[in-house]
Formats: C-alpha cells, structure tokens, sequence
C-alpha cells in the first residue's frame, strides 16, 4: 500500500477585508487556503478586492494574505495566499494537518522539480513567441510532462485554457532546449495592489510535442538535476 503524504487540513477560516467578515471552509496548507470561492460565489465586495491585502484568521490566529484567481479547465476558482505568516500561525497549521490532515486531491503522476534548486542544472527561462511578441517567463518548476511558468506584467492577458503555445527553453547552464509546443492546462492571476505593481501570473503548461534534439536535451537536463539532488542528499 501506497501512502500519500498530508498536506492539507480541512479547516474553517475567516477573511475580513475593510468592514466586512466572511467564514468559509477551504483545503489549508501553511501556504495558503485552495478552492476557496467559485466563480459563482465570491462576495462582490471581495472580488473588487483581488490583489489588495486582506486577513485572515485561522482558529482566531491573524496574518495578511491576498486572494489569487485561478482558471483551470473546471472553470474558475478563488484561492487565498497567505503573505509572511507568524511561526504561531504556521505551527498552528503543520500540527493540525499532522493530527486531521489529508493528502492532495490532486494526484501527480510525475513529481514537480523545483527550478532553483542550486547547484543542479534546472530549465530556467522560457521565451515565448505568442501572437507575434516575445515574452520573457520564469520557470518555477518542472516535470517530463510540462512546466509551471510565472510572468510579470500585461502581455498575457488573452491566454486560454486549451490554447497552444509555442517557446523556446533555456536553462540555468545556458543550454538553450528549442521549439517546444505546450498547451495551457491552468493559470493563476494575482493582480498589483497599485498601477505601479504589475500583474503576476503563474501558467501551468503540458508539453505537446518537441523535436528529438530538444527531448534529449531536456531529459538530460532533468537527469543531471536528479543526479545533484541524490548527491546532495546527507551520506549514512
């Protein structure tokens, strides 16, 4: 028998932004709390707040957080991520998803590898071709099946869930990986708090198709990076 790790805890918690309150129950991590609205069910008065901080309070223990739209292909969702909570608020969290946690729904069949991880080679830099403009994406972590990229700015608006993409990778080496076809799987938006602070996007992408210089290349990209993970790893 497989056992999967807890990292959730089903939990109640209140967000209170200006003078207003609302109580609701989320899937809470000490990152933050998932599939906290639906599109259909977000307070008004809380969507006009997306980007901007709120708090929130779990089991009456505070800290600023700010709310994250996600679109995925089951629609759209509302998430809260939590910014610079106290030790009291996230050991509050780790021992109750120790005692009542529960694993991921979301079952991975390839595990995520984390870009800057250092001294590993690692995929680092995405350059995108999309609709006639080149955009400069970061790469927050990887798999063989696909990338999670994060973007600053206003450029990728019109993205959609589905669509195709094309780019070119480049990784922490210099090692340049070209033409990789991906499709959007899902994308989140934190909006800026100001004009002067742009969007903040994150966009999950599953590879479609590359050409055989550009799969080896990357595979052993992925390889050498496990390979400084195992030799990194304390020696009995």
């Amino acid at each position: 028998m497989t056992f999967r790790k807890k990292v959730f805890v089903s939990q109640k918690i209140a967000i209170r932004f200006g003078a207003h309150e609302v109580k609701v129950q989320a899937l809470v991590s000490p990152f933050g709390a998932k599939y906290v609205f639906e599109d259909s069910d977000i307070p008004q008065e809380l969507r006009l707040n997306l980007g901007k901080e709120v708090q929130v309070f779990y089991k009456n223990v505070p800290t600023k957080a700010r709310l994250v739209r996600e679109v995925n292909s089951i629609g759209v969702l509302y998430n809260i991520r939590f910014l610079n909570p106290s030790g009291l608020f996230l050991r509050q969290i780790e021992r109750d998803i120790r005692e009542n946690g529960i694993p991921s729904p979301w079952i991975r069949s390839l595990p995520r590898l984390v870009s800057d991880t250092k001294n590993a080679p690692s995929p680092a830099i995405c350059v995108l071709f999309y609709r006639g403009e080149t955009h400069i994406l970061s790469i927050k972590n990887f798999t063989l099946g696909g990338l999670l990229l994060e973007f600053a700015g206003e450029g990728l608006s019109e993205i959609r869930i589905g669509e195709k993409i094309e780019f070119d990778i480049v990784t922490n080496y210099g090692e340049k990986i070209s033409d990789v076809v991906a499709k959007i799987s899902h994308f989140t938006l934190e909006r800026g708090v100001s004009e002067d602070i742009m969007e903040k996007m994150q966009i999950g992408v599953q590879f479609l198709s590359m050409s055989m210089l550009s799969e080896s290349k990357y595979k052993t990209t992925i390889r050498e990076h496990c390979r400084e993970l195992k030799l990194a790893l304390p020696q009995n």
